[in-house]
């Protein structure tokens, strides 16, 4: 490339809406909101929001010279009590670190000056593709209220791009650290109902028939970190009609505590306990849309999703986050 096509290269902006993010560019947006907004160009009912892109990272760890210092923490990292140990170590730096004024009115002037509650969630460069996933490697925060306290968990998100379990696990594909960057997802929080995850094909079987369903009271956190055992619904594919259902004892639910300011486990009534969270009718429709991303994305999905009120009033649902189930996907 010529000097004058250089000068001509324009940096990719530090903030974009969520859904006007660039097609698969996960080197600008990560994996997760590259997702988000493919369902978005598609058509499906995702919470709005905003993407702060790994341009701001990049520029973040330049300004504070953080990067021979996260090299030098991961280096050898062999034992979960050395991982621990680096992890701690750069949660530190960046919360020690200084946000450069740029990034700062970027992301202030996106969140705007209303209260609405949002989400700010991880999106790594190498976060939900095909041949690994990195789900749950990364922090998500909710309930945040704010545009400072935004920013304070935008460092808390770069940081947990070095948690243990990701230093780990990313120690298996042998990437260094200098290759990696992290964009920031910050959404409207959906007040959940119920939430869950759902799969286009059965988990433990790989039947592509079938689309699984797990479901609980409140927030989808109890379903993805294990805390209760949720409804769990198989519907079959072509038919969209449940041909099993079996409900699971959710004995807690993770809801906003409003006097704690908060996002905490509640105990679920115990008559309620048992009985499933979701209506048939919301799962077939969870089905429908299932079945229809999975055509729009070209293979089996791994889907999260929650039910709360909308705008209007009556329950809708939104989804979270889709990205490519990789290990039955690995026998094709």
């Amino acid at each position: 490339m010529s000097s004058d096509a250089e000068e001509r290269v324009q940096p990719s902006p530090l903030v974009v809406d969520l859904g006007e993010c660039p097609p698969d560019d996960h080197a600008v947006v990560g994996g997760k909101a590259s997702g988000l907004a493919g369902l978005i160009r598609n058509g499906f009912q995702v919470p709005p929001g905003f993407v702060l892109t790994t341009r701001a990272y990049r520029e973040h760890v330049e300004h504070n010279a953080l990067a021979g210092d996260i090299e030098r923490l991961v280096a050898d990292c062999q034992s979960f009590e050395d991982q621990q140990r680096a992890a701690d170590e750069i949660r530190q730096l960046f919360e020690a670190s200084q946000l450069p004024p740029e990034i700062e009115d970027a992301v202030l002037e996106a969140c705007g000056t209303d209260a609405r509650p949002l989400a700010v969630r991880s999106s790594a460069t190498a976060e939900d593709t095909i041949g690994a996933s990195f789900a749950g490697q990364q922090e998500t925060f909710l309930w945040i209220v704010g545009g400072e306290a935004v920013l304070r968990h935008v460092l808390r998100c770069w940081a947990s791009l070095f948690s243990p379990q990701a230093i780990a696990y990313r120690g298996r594909f042998q990437t260094p650290p200098g290759e990696l960057a992290m964009a920031v997802v910050v959404q409207n929080m959906v007040a959940a109902e119920a939430a869950g995850v759902m799969m286009t094909l059965d988990p433990l079987t790989g039947d592509r028939s079938t689309i699984t369903i797990e479901a609980a009271y409140g927030l989808g956190s109890v379903v993805v970190n294990g805390e209760v055992t949720p409804d769990r619904f198989c519907v079959d594919k072509d038919q969209l009609r449940i041909a099993t259902c079996a409900s699971g004892d959710k004995a807690v639910a993770y809801r906003f505590d409003a006097q704690a300011q908060t996002v905490a486990p509640v105990p679920v009534e115990r008559s309620l306990r048992t009985r499933a969270c979701i209506a048939d009718e919301e799962v077939i429709q969870l089905a429908r849309l299932g079945k229809r991303i999975e055509a729009v994305m070209g293979r089996p999905q791994d889907i999260e999703w929650a039910i709360g009120l909308g705008a209007g009033g009556p329950r809708e649902l939104f989804l979270l986050q889709a990205r490519p189930e990789t290990i039955w996907s690995k026998h094709d």
